[in-house]
């Protein structure tokens, strides 16, 4: 292949993007042809053979761009040895590859055998492609215990152990300036008066990295929590401080042709829906969500915490950074705890881009993040109204910047809130929340949901925000359909205005779906919700684009090629509460949510994992083991009738070698404790959450094995 000379400037980066966005749509477009074949046809198997490669090195590429384009700031260190031709190169590589699979599932000739990555590892559980570090595609969990520094130090530690010391060390490689030690301050006097177990967590943490070899200070691990700068005074799109501002960067990530119309996607993440009381089959508390990006480098947390309750919660990010998206100050969903509360998702957005639980402009500044806010909330709320009141007590903070204050979506058994404003916190509380969903005839249903727009008919502190021509619906809540409609030609504004579109059609969605199984619904049904796919026409990628900035509207879904991670929870308070997790979409095939490519990944599961919330960190390792046990027990069923005839054997044959494999592991783990479980103790907790990661990954692909002939246990067949 000829090299290309790629300029060292904007230019030479426009160019990468577009080259990557290229990439994207081939391996969208690659996926499509393959779900247009029949799922017996011998064909499909090699296609999705030959597709697995490409992605490895599509993540190779993005990786490499990032760390030139700032975007990967917090992960990636310039390589002087990738050349822009390298990446370049790379990029065309993968659009060649993919672009033979739309041609062998087009025309049934057979493609080149594929080449398998070579894979190494570097002492860690995740592996490597040529240096570059893979996504996992089961999300790892890890395993805490003790007071908040104990759980912090445990915390560094053994994400450390899954994914190795650079996880960590662009943030310890960061200088704090002396500007950052007082805007530091600040940020820390706000978590001391209102959860001063942060700052504890934040210093089990610094001492937890330096131990497994990174030097990250008490400051740079708090600031993980707070960040470096002042609060905002105006609404900041994502990726902002991460080299992206002139959207180019941003606009391959997301899937747009152009930077404008990337931008108008910037805030368009997540998804969320909750259903309790007369909502459900039984009366409890069952919720599904979503996050929605380019899944990166996460950890489940499960914390056995000496004060407080007992929870799990999956951060974005292990280190509190989406590439290219920004930092996101450990926000994250879903989350349980011990007494049965849930936050469900981050309960909407602003229309121009902030965080929902704000306030006007003149009630900005220092408060909590969402992260450390949620954090909070799980560990010692003991119902959703208390979540609530929690969060109507907090400063309004800093909504500039997503997710950058408290707030959320939480739920129990009884009661439901998604705070959407919390004006006068915390002295005159006038927030603006939804306690229940009406249908047509104003009747209340113990249902809500939300996505990335505000669902409340009060126009809050955004009522300044009169020259777009938003529209309200009940169902839909407040949005554009057209980007002419924004009232303004700045594309940032326009981006956060038009994002609505998008959310107003999940919205509609959730609504229908989860009034349509009102009064049965359970967690079968919820996962149901999450991977019943939506529409979009087949075409010319830019002529539907056009067709949808146009103000045209399809049937949309919040599950959808553009789901992070997925995760159904039916949370308890009698110690059996259920979390079940899946990295990316629940189905290979699903569409994306609107015009654009989508993400997928290496070594794709599509099927969830699932931990029980227990009493005991024991009894959560017991758990996990016999439900991977159950589903072996299943799958080795099923597979016992294969007779050579399917194209797919050799694979689910070696999918059940991994799974038997992965048990006798989290059996050797167990083995090692010698009944030893000590939540105090770094080297016990370690072990345990070793075997709980083994015994999670047995379950994925016992279930992976499970979905491919045809059945699932206890989960609904996907449509």
């Amino acid at each position: 292949m000829a090299r290309h000379v790629i300029p060292a400037d904007s230019a030479g980066i426009r160019t990468l993007s577009a080259l990557q966005s290229d990439a994207h749509y081939a391996v969208h477009s690659a996926h499509r042809a393959i779900a247009g074949l029949d799922p017996r046809h011998t064909g499909r198997a090699a296609a999705l053979a030959a597709v697995d490669p490409v992605l490895a090195d599509l993540y190779w590429a993005k990786w490499h761009l990032g760390s030139i384009t700032g975007t990967y700031a917090d992960f990636a260190a310039r390589s002087p040895e990738v050349t822009l031709a390298d990446i370049a190169g790379r990029f065309r590589t993968v659009t060649e590859r993919a672009e033979q699979v739309v041609r062998m599932c087009r025309d049934g000739h057979e493609a080149a055998h594929p080449k398998s990555p070579r894979l190494t590892g570097r002492g860690t559980e995740i592996a490597f492609y040529d240096g570059v570090p893979m996504v996992p595609t089961l999300c790892p969990v890890v395993v805490l215990g003790g007071s908040s520094r104990d759980m912090g130090r445990q915390y560094a530690k053994q994400v450390v152990e899954i994914y190795g010391r650079w996880i960590f060390e662009r943030l310890a490689a960061r200088a704090t300036s002396e500007t950052d030690t007082a805007e530091l301050a600040q940020w820390a006097e706000q978590l001391r008066k209102s959860m001063p177990e942060i700052l504890d967590f934040a210093r089990g943490w610094s001492e937890g990295a330096a131990e497994a070899g990174v030097p990250l200070t008490r400051a740079q691990a708090l600031a993980i929590w707070t960040g470096y700068a002042p609060p905002a005074r105006d609404y900041l799109h994502m990726g902002a401080g991460l080299g992206a501002d002139d959207g180019a960067g941003v606009s391959a990530y997301l899937g747009s042709r152009s930077g404008e119309a990337a931008l108008r996607e910037l805030s368009d993440l997540c998804s969320g829906g909750a259903a309790w009381g007369a909502g459900t089959s039984d009366g409890s508390l069952i919720a599904g969500s979503t996050t929605d990006h380019d899944c990166t480098y996460q950890a489940t947390i499960v914390a056995f915490p000496d004060e407080g309750n007992r929870f799990i919660y999956t951060p974005f990010s292990a280190n509190g950074s989406i590439p290219v998206l920004g930092r996101f100050h450990m926000a994250g969903h879903p989350g349980m705890n011990d007494k049965g509360v849930a936050y469900v998702h981050h309960g909407g957005q602003q229309l121009d881009g902030g965080s929902a639980g704000g306030g006007p402009k003149d009630e900005w500044g220092y408060g909590v993040r969402r992260g450390a806010s949620t954090f909070h909330a799980l560990q010692y709320a003991d119902s959703a109204v208390g979540a609530r009141d929690m969060m109507l007590a907090l400063p309004v903070g800093d909504p500039a910047r997503i997710l950058g204050t408290a707030g959320g979506f939480f739920a129990d058994a009884r009661y439901g809130v998604a705070i959407e404003e919390r004006a006068g916190s915390p002295d005159s509380p006038r927030p603006i929340m939804r306690e229940a969903t009406y249908d047509e005839h104003g009747a209340a249903h113990d249902v809500l949901y939300a996505n990335n727009n505000p669902l409340s008919e009060d126009p809050g502190s955004w009522a300044a925000v009169h020259e777009a021509d938003f529209r309200y619906s009940r169902t839909a809540g407040w949005h554009l359909t057209r980007a002419s409609d924004s009232g303004t030609t700045d594309p940032v504004t326009t981006a956060a205005r038009l994002s609505t579109k998008n959310s107003a059609g999940r919205n509609r969605y959730l609504y229908r779906r989860l009034m349509e199984g009102y009064g049965h619904i359970d967690l079968p049904y919820m996962h149901d919700v999450y991977s019943t796919s939506g529409r979009v026409p087949e075409g010319d990628d830019r002529a539907v684009q056009q067709r949808w900035d146009e103000g045209e509207e399809w049937e949309c879904s919040a599950a959808h090629r553009g789901n992070a991670f997925t995760a159904v929870i039916r949370p308890s308070s009698n110690g059996d509460g259920v979390y079940r997790a899946c990295v990316g979409p629940t189905g290979r095939f699903l569409q994306v949510r609107e015009p654009s490519h989508g993400y997928y990944y290496f070594d794709e599961t599509n099927a969830f994992w699932e931990l029980s919330l227990t009493d005991r960190p024991r009894d959560l390792m017991g758990a996990a083991e016999h439900e991977a046990v159950r589903r072996l027990a299943r799958a080795e069923t099923l597979a016992a009738d294969l007779s050579g005839g399917r194209p797919d054997e050799a694979r689910l044959h070696a999918l059940l070698t991994r799974a038997r494999t992965d048990i006798a592991t989290g059996r050797t783990c167990q083995a090692d404790l010698r009944g030893r479980i000590d939540p105090h103790d770094d080297t016990t907790m370690a072990e345990l959450a070793r075997a709980v990661r083994a015994f999670t990954r047995a379950q994925v692909r016992a279930q992976q094995v499970c979905d491919a002939l045809g059945t699932q246990p206890d989960l609904p067949a996907r449509r």
